[in-house]
């Protein structure tokens, strides 16, 4: 039997039943504005003092930013892909995502959720000095995003 659509997508429910949870409560933490006031004076008096930060810079090797450019372009690839081949005919194999992925800016919202949690996780797993582990899950988050875009072209490539 030869199917009439193709399937996008690899990751399977489980794994998204993880994944838009965390990535809906990152975004929800990102958006929160954030106001800080001295004792003194009221929210919105503009104030002439500066402020230093007594944490010293994180300092990285140069794996991590290239891994967390490398993520942002395969997952705004993946986005973009995605929202071609359902254009074009294509059925979201992930069923927690059909609502999402026709909407080409709840694609781009997650996508952009997706990429700031991983990349939040490594970040606090090279300030706790797990250096090591923050670069493994970068590779692998990055390798499952090329695997993922990998599939997204074939699809597309099937369907044009």
């Amino acid at each position: 039997m030869v199917p009439t659509h193709k399937a996008v997508g690899v990751l399977g429910v489980r794994t998204m039943k993880r994944t838009i949870p965390a990535v809906l409560v990152t975004m929800f933490l990102l958006a929160a504005p954030a106001f800080a006031a001295d004792d003194e004076k009221s929210v919105g008096e503009a104030t002439d003092s500066v402020v230093f930060s007594t944490a010293p810079p994180v300092v990285h090797g140069p794996a991590l930013p290239v891994l967390y450019g490398t993520l942002a372009a395969l997952q705004a690839y993946d986005g973009w892909s995605t929202v071609k081949a359902l254009r074009l005919g294509a059925v979201e194999a992930n069923p927690a995502l059909t609502s999402v992925a026709s909407n080409p800016g709840a694609m781009l919202a997650l996508k952009a959720g997706a990429t700031t949690v991983s990349i939040y996780a490594a970040e606090r797993m090279w300030r706790r000095h797990r250096h090591v582990e923050a670069v493994v899950t970068m590779v692998v988050v990055n390798g499952m995003m090329a695997t993922v875009a990998a599939h997204n072209a074939s699809v597309a490539r099937g369907l044009k």
